[in-house]
């Protein structure tokens, strides 16, 4: 039997002996002026059981002792019976519905119970003075404490210096009622002294006069996140490194809207800043070699009808009169019924390499040169060498020159 129930059942009691007290002159003949307050504050107590048996009990003190003849069980008009009746439907009525409301309150505290316990994030109620007042399972996970350690301390003794000063200024906004709630990335300290990043949303619940009365966090675990983003840019910066040091750009040109896009390095490859590039296909069209735009397009415009990637070289022109070479790879992304949506790609400085293969293919052709003269006046010497080895002959003396190499190769040309 719990205590609620217990005093539920010595509510009549007590009221009985009070109204004995007082009964004359003050109460009497009022004869159930305590005992419907003892029915309904009974069933508040005692539910459905505590009520019906607190409601049993009133009326069978009230027909002994109120009712006339006091003292007694008999009944002498049937009003009395009448009251009695009716007071036990109402003490019913009133264990009923807090019957239902208890189970009502219950199924809720459990539901909540539930969800503040299980919850996927960490969840904590923190008084104004930023003490814990209550924390779920996934909090004391995320900081490595248990419950009684993390109520043991205070919200601020867990978060990163470098981090408190700007929470401290969210809090004082919200208890100036500046703000309703708040939501930022901060580090906390777990028990072994490692760091962890959390996202914390924070709302503040007022008492009915509007004083604060705690705040709820909801503590999301994101180390896993800042580690991504920390490795994203790293990872970017790695590329912006690469594509510096091998002269590539990257582009992307929403065709619908001419939105052009390009990376820092491609923006440098074309001679242009942060400020002056204008975002639209303009900014390319005006850097292309006159002599070469045409060309440009028509190659862009026929691989991109085809459905196929493209693959070209043409001249830039810079803002100071510099000519580069430059190499473009791309393709395109086209909507369900094939119309172009983007054309992007990438663009190669192969300055260098023009230089060299023009550079090459001169002195290809001055080799060229070199070995045709070269060729002539070994073939006039070995001539005269014949001519010489055939007077000799002529005379009877012994050729002055060794020719069997020449005639072996002409033996062993074309037949």
């Amino acid at each position: 039997m719990t205590t609620r129930l217990i005093a539920a059942l010595l509510l009549p009691f007590l009221a009985c002996g009070v109204q004995w007290l007082l009964w004359d002159p003050w109460i009497k003949p009022y004869v159930w002026f305590l005992f419907f307050p003892v029915a309904f504050f009974s069933a508040w107590l005692g539910g459905l059981r505590g009520g019906m048996t607190a409601t049993a009990i009133s009326a069978l003190l009230v027909w002994y002792v109120f009712i006339p003849p006091q003292y007694s069980l008999a009944l002498k008009n049937q009003a009395s019976v009448f009251s009695i009746i009716v007071f036990v439907l109402m003490g019913g009525l009133f264990a009923w519905f807090h019957e239902k409301l208890h189970k009502a309150l219950r199924s809720s505290e459990v539901r909540f119970e539930a969800t503040f316990d299980q919850a996927a994030v960490g969840i904590a109620l923190v008084a104004p003075d930023r003490r814990w007042l209550r924390v779920n399972r996934k909090l004391c996970t995320i900081v490595g404490y248990s419950e009684e350690e993390l109520l043991a301390r205070s919200f601020q003794d867990i978060i990163h210096p470098d981090d408190l000063n700007a929470d401290l200024a969210f809090v004082q906004r919200m208890l100036a009622k500046e703000i309703d709630t708040y939501a930022m990335e901060m580090r906390y300290f777990r028990k072994d002294g490692s760091i962890v990043w959390v996202n914390v949303t924070v709302a503040l619940t007022s008492q009915p006069d509007g004083t604060p009365d705690y705040f709820i966090s909801a503590v999301e675990e994101i180390s896993a996140r800042k580690a991504a983003e920390v490795a994203l840019r790293e990872s970017e910066e790695r590329l912006r490194m690469a594509q510096g040091a091998a002269n590539v750009g990257i582009w992307d040109w929403w065709v619908e809207s001419d939105r052009l896009v390009w990376t820092p390095e491609l923006k440098r490859i074309y001679g242009y800043t942060e400020d002056t590039f204008p975002g639209i296909y303009q900014a390319f069209a005006e850097r292309v070699h006159p002599d070469d735009l045409g060309n440009v397009e028509r190659w862009r415009d026929e691989a991109v009808g085809a459905h196929r990637p493209f693959d070209f070289d043409f001249r830039v022109c810079l803002p100071g009169g510099e000519v580069h070479w430059v190499n473009c790879k791309g393709g395109a992304i086209y909507d369900d019924r094939g119309k172009v949506l983007r054309v992007f790609g990438v663009n190669f400085d192969i300055s260098g390499r023009k230089t060299a293969a023009e550079e090459l293919k001169l002195r290809n052709e001055e080799l060229e040169r070199f070995n045709r003269a070269s060729v002539g006046r070994e073939l006039r010497m070995i001539n005269l060498k014949r001519e010489v080895n055939a007077l000799a002959r002529e005379l009877g003396r012994e050729a002055p020159y060794d020719l069997s190499f020449v005639d072996a190769a002409d033996e062993d040309g074309p037949a």
